[in-house]
């Protein structure tokens, strides 16, 4: 079933939410404009509806004509003053998590503050990156001078140079990736509370949604060259100031020491890995301690896959991100199950052993490779398909990647159906279908991206919260498994029980996506 389908009526609530954050900023008037376009696009998806328009269509129509509506709606950017209190006040959360019941956090806002206008909001010659990381170095010296440890001030020197970059250093101001996944863990266990769990059961299901977010989605590509030199002399920066050096001398230090390790080891004409391979390094990296702490090692490979996945499309231009794997989704699934027998009550222990079989079986009926005769029909029609496009003047490329899409269409029908669908995976269906719209009206990029954020944080919270609710192929895979394992059970052999199994999922699974 397509997310449109499933959460068409919720895309209405969203509306309001993907507008872009400046137009919230501007003059009095700009509040009642937007609140009003949003009611215009209301108004505009009941009616097509009543004309007898699809819910896909309709919403997708809606969205459009908000869209259009805000974009002549008056807006002006926050100032850079106001940015930096923005910064401070995280800094000074931060902090307080850090150093609850201390009077330090005051001074620490307050060096922010300070040194984030002065060197962001003076037009300077530092770069806005090379100004935040000045400002962070700041937020470490005064940590140090109020006798903190040095690895408490590192991790909120760290966290001031990612709030300071998220917010003065994007096209549109925006969270951390850390604090992203942080609201969206809160506010599904505010959801699971909502819905009657106790905090016994909802305490683990939201650390299970934060970990796993900060995991698969806030995990960088491995440093470059010059970002290692940078990380190095940040980490003699650190080890100058707590050994008794002043924040400019240190400052000093390290940027010759930065300078000298560019010269030494990033200019000698040796090309650089691509974001995208230190994409898949770091997620090497996750996939290794994910087995070292005791993770079964496909479903470590599984996550990788999904970690490389988010990586490149969150940080890299090289190359658009490859398509979710069909281990990551028997994964995503697992995981919903894990997270679903946590909510009725199981014990951690037991729901891990239950999403693991889980995981198992689904790559079992889902992710093999098709029978050699049915691999082969699918050839052959897809061959037809291609000859048919040559015939009628399509070009090689066209061709090829219709032959491609025809192939992997039979396969899917014929041969060894795709994995159920998730509720994380129509939700990021769904804020795709709002890029794509807003692509499509020639909007700014970065605002468009922003804009699928939103669309996509609001149905993660409202349609999935801490326990997604099973999707319809999600059922159709219940049954699909309980026919394998009786199958088995019987003494057939492993692949003709997932045959019968492939067959009642695929049966099933055509009822869905038909409703």
């Amino acid at each position: 079933m397509r997310a449109a389908y499933i959460f068409a009526t919720s895309l209405l609530a969203l509306l309001i939410t993907t507008v872009p954050a400046s137009a919230t900023d501007g003059g009095e008037d700009a509040p009642s404009c937007i609140e009003s376009c949003g009611a215009q696009a209301e108004q505009a998806f009941h009616a097509c509806r009543e004309q007898g328009g699809g819910e896909d269509a309709c919403a997708a129509s809606a969205l459009q004509g908000l869209q259009t509506c805000v974009a002549n709606c008056p807006s002006a950017p926050p100032a850079c003053a106001d940015l930096c209190a923005s910064v401070a006040d995280d800094v000074a959360t931060q902090c307080n998590t850090q150093f609850p019941e201390s009077d330090l956090c005051g001074p620490i806002r307050q060096a922010a503050l300070e040194s984030c206008v002065a060197a962001l909001c003076q037009d300077g010659e530092v770069s806005c990156d090379g100004a935040c990381n000045n400002v962070a170095r700041h937020v470490f010296a005064a940590c140090i001078a109020a006798d903190r440890s040095e690895a408490d001030c590192t991790t909120l020197q760290s966290s001031t140079g990612d709030h300071c970059v998220a917010t003065q250093c994007n096209p549109m101001p925006e969270p951390t990736c850390e604090d992203r996944c942080a609201a969206r863990a809160g506010e599904a266990h505010a959801h699971c509370l909502d819905e009657g769990l106790s905090a016994d059961q909802c305490d683990p299901l939201a650390a299970n949604v934060l970990q796993q977010c900060l995991d698969h989605e806030c995990t960088p590509p491995a440093p470059s060259c010059e970002e290692q030199c940078q990380a190095d002399a940040e980490t003699l920066f650190q080890n100058c100031v707590t050994g008794g050096g002043s924040e400019a001398d240190c400052g000093a230090q390290a940027e010759a020491a930065r300078q000298t390790c560019v010269t030494a080891n990033c200019t000698d004409g040796e090309p650089e890995p691509s974001c995208t391979d230190r994409c898949n390094s770091s997620a090497q990296e996750f996939k290794g301690h994910c087995i070292e702490e005791g993770g079964d090692e496909a479903q470590c490979a599984a996550q990788a896959d999904d970690v490389a996945r988010n990586c490149i499309a969150g940080h890299c231009t090289d190359a658009p991100p490859p398509p979710p794997s069909c281990e990551s989704v028997c994964e995503d699934h697992a995981h919903g199950d894990l997270q679903r027998c946590i909510a009725m009550g199981g014990t951690e222990d037991d729901c891990k052993t239950q999403a693991h079989a889980s995981f198992q079986e689904c790559v079992t009926l889902h992710c093999g490779d098709p029978a050699p005769a049915c691999d082969g029909m699918c050839t052959r029609r897809a061959n037809h398909v291609g000859r048919k496009c040559i015939d009628k003047g399509g070009t090689e490329g066209d061709c090829a990647a219709e032959v491609a899409a025809a192939k992997q269409s039979c396969l899917d029908a014929r041969c060894v159906p795709p994995p159920p669908d998730t509720c994380a995976a129509n939700c990021e269906q769904l804020a795709q279908q709002a890029k794509d719209t807003c692509t499509q009206m020639e909007t700014n990029a970065d605002t468009c991206s922003a804009q699928a954020q939103a669309v996509l944080e609001q149905c993660l919270i409202d349609q999935c919260g801490a326990a997604p609710p099973s999707t319809c192929a999600e059922q159709c895979e219940i049954r699909a498994r309980s026919r394998y394992q009786a199958a088995v059970g019987r003494g057939n052999s492993s692949f003709r029980a997932a045959r019968r199994a492939q067959n009642t999922f695929r049966h099933c699974n055509k009822i869905c996506e038909q409703d």
